[in-house]
């Protein structure tokens, strides 16, 4: 994995973008809700903020809306990711609730209602409870005292095809897609095959291309394929969404050459690139990836690939 977090990193890159988690919000929060905000007002919030001892706290994602009919006030939408079960997600999200009004309160601003959303896609199922039954009494006059709200769970591991279709952007159903299936390799890989025609359309702006950008990094970071082998995955794509790809692998080749310097990294050049090639053309052909793309993908002469085919013991027969 080349990030420490590229689970977190791939979410805030996509959910950062309003079309993307206004999609989200309105397919997956209760439809009486949704009947009543103002998307078009969206405004992205401050996610970084100080608590009483001067601990940094971040919200993953913060936005502020419009909500209601002729009484509107300011309504807040917190967006946390989460790729493992959390036992206590109330505990976690209380603090930020109380973080918030008490920065609202000391500017004497009124309090905003805000409705945490939690979005997970971990392996684990993720059972929701409310914060009374973290507690193994029963007794009414107790539970009164115990704090009580609720969150919204987008829980992507469950999610049916049919209520990821209810996402009407590509971004969305794509960005859902890939969070779903980033711990399974061949599903994930599955999904560029079963949605090409989709990745293709993407390639055609400035948008597309950044959401494919974000895309490939993500699948570079979770899985065990290399840069070259998700650029081919790409190309073989089309042409377009190739190039895309292969913008990020040397902008990430470029950073690993700087970062080589900087540490005195001293390397075998000639010998690591013919070792390298090798072992990227290998890697592809078990991928299923015919000589013609993988020339084109790792820009190899197509000559010096079908030698190293011809030197690979299973196609020697």
């Amino acid at each position: 994995m080349a990030l420490d977090q590229p689970h977190d990193k791939f979410f805030k890159e996509t959910f950062s973008n309003p079309e993307i988690l206004t999609d989200f919000a309105q397919a997956f929060l209760p439809a009486i809700l949704v009947n009543q905000i103002d998307f078009q007002t969206l405004q992205r919030e401050n996610e970084t903020y100080l608590d009483e001892d001067l601990s940094e706290y971040y919200v993953d994602l913060l936005f502020s809306v419009q909500y209601g009919g002729n009484d509107r006030i300011r309504l807040v939408l917190l967006f946390e990711h989460k790729s493992y079960v959390e036992e206590y997600p109330h505990f976690q999200l209380n603090q930020y609730l109380l973080n918030y009004w008490t920065r609202q309160a000391k500017a004497r601003k009124e309090l905003n209602p805000i409705i945490p959303i939690v979005v997970y896609h971990g392996d684990r199922a993720w059972k929701k409870q409310q914060v009374a039954d973290y507690f193994s009494t029963t007794d009414p006059l107790l539970i009164s005292y115990i704090p009580s709200f609720d969150y919204v769970l987008i829980n992507l591991k469950t999610a049916t095809e049919e209520s990821l279709f209810r996402l009407r952007t590509d971004y969305a159903r794509l960005t859902a897609l890939l969070l779903q299936n980033s711990r399974h390799q061949q599903r994930l890989l599955r999904v560029f095959d079963d949605f090409a025609q989709l990745f293709e359309r993407l390639a055609q702006d400035a948008a597309g291309r950044g959401f494919i950008e974000a895309s490939f990094l993500y699948v570079y970071w979770t899985t065990d394929l290399t840069k070259q082998q998700v650029v081919a995955i790409f190309h073989k794509i089309s042409r377009q969404t190739g190039e895309a790809a292969m913008t990020t692998a040397e902008r990430l080749i470029n950073e690993g050459i700087e970062k080589g310097i900087e540490k005195g990294i001293e390397r075998g050049i000639e010998k690591g690139i013919e070792q390298a090639n090798e072992r990227h053309v290998k890697g592809l052909l078990r991928l299923g990836i015919d000589a013609h793309t993988i020339s084109a993908a790792l820009e190899l002469p197509l000559s010096t690939v079908e030698d190293i085919i011809s030197r690979t013991p299973s196609n020697r027969e």
